[in-house]
């Protein structure tokens, strides 16, 4: 009886406590700066925030409930949907005029519970890291609503929500960039459930019944509309820190049938570079408790589960982090492994 009701008293916590929507800063959020970087943030179904949007869809309500708040949710209750997918048509255009004669692109993506300034940080590090020729290399930093609470208790609720976020920030928005990239090689490097998006981006992902009905009538957003990958000829390189996905989110349901699959990948996806660890505290506490309640976050954890999936894609190998407790951004960038995973993809490094 007493772990029953510490079970609803921990539930009422992580209901009570304040979670909001992870939001541009800036009025401009997709955006070019110098010398080589493209700046892409989507909401929580995957479009991109227009110039000046807060002056059109306003700020977003403290509230983090999945309905409260996203961009087509408003565009259509003003009835600017033909404006919003312009914008987005228009940067997408200017994207791929942008990386046309650059031979590399590489594209970071956080994971959960993560507000831009601190992932920010990191992917200014990343950047610096990396051995670039900004003639020949454009980095794009891709920022998606993964939620945001500062309170320990709420963690596990933002990642209710967070699961789906980071799905539709892959199928709309992610795959919307890659659509535009053409004859390049690609390096998506993620943290977190930002594994999430980077496999939705690059195959089907399947949602739940309510989640599809949901979405559309809450915020006119068809799941089932999102464009397929294009075969741009393009050459891609998964690296994905502590991911925090599993077996599931790379199988596909028959809905006719109701049995699942694994899902099959583009042929442009020539490796996938994960890292395993053991001892990262949060994916211990998903895998462990909570863990049927939750969707599993064991490829980042367990390498079994890894070589199960290598029977499937043979272009999968792991790092073993063991050891590292965090599951920082920061701290896998940062560990001396992260520059031997680079290397091994033949990607230089500065000292």
């Amino acid at each position: 009886m007493r772990g029953q009701l510490f079970y609803f008293f921990l539930l009422f916590l992580m209901v009570s406590c304040g979670i909001t929507h992870n939001v541009p800063k800036d009025p401009y959020p997709n955006s070019f700066d110098k010398p080589n970087i493209v700046n892409s943030f989507v909401d929580q179904n995957g479009n991109f925030y227009p110039d000046n949007w807060r002056k059109t869809y306003g700020a977003p309500p403290k509230s983090g409930d999945i309905n409260a708040y996203s961009l087509m949710k408003i565009a259509t209750e003003k009835g600017l949907e033909s404006q919003l997918k312009s914008f987005e048509k228009t940067r997408m255009l200017a994207v791929k005029s942008k990386v046309k004669a650059k031979d590399r692109v590489f594209i970071f993506v956080h994971g959960f519970n993560a507000p831009s300034d601190e992932v920010n940080e990191s992917y200014e590090y990343m950047r610096k890291l990396l051995k670039l020729n900004s003639n020949k290399d454009e980095v794009v930093k891709f920022y998606w609503d993964g939620l945001h609470t500062t309170n320990p208790f709420s963690g596990a609720k933002v990642w209710f929500s967070a699961t789906s976020f980071s799905q539709m920030a892959g199928e709309f928005g992610l795959r919307n960039l890659l659509n535009s990239i053409h004859n390049k090689k690609i390096v998506l490097i993620s943290h977190s459930r930002g594994a999430s998006v980077v496999l939705s981006a690059l195959s089907s992902a399947t949602f739940s019944e309510s989640f599809a009905k949901g979405t559309l009538e809450n915020h006119n957003v068809d799941v089932d509309a999102a464009k397929k990958l294009a075969e741009n000829g393009n050459d891609i390189t998964c690296i994905m820190l502590a991911p925090a996905i599993g077996l599931d989110d790379f199988k596909i349901r028959d809905m006719t049938s109701g049995t699942d699959s694994f899902c099959s990948l583009s042929k442009q996806v020539k490796k996938i570079h994960i890292t395993i660890n053991n001892t990262d505290v949060m994916l211990k506490k998903f895998v462990g408790f909570l863990s049927n309640k939750l969707k599993a976050t064991d490829l980042g954890y367990k390498a079994d589960v890894c070589n199960e999936l290598v029977k499937h894609y043979p272009i999968m190998k792991y790092t073993d982090f063991t050891g590292m407790k965090s599951h920082d951004f920061n701290k896998y960038i940062r560990n001396p492994k992260f520059k031997t995973m680079l290397k091994a993809e033949g990607i230089a490094v500065n000292r």
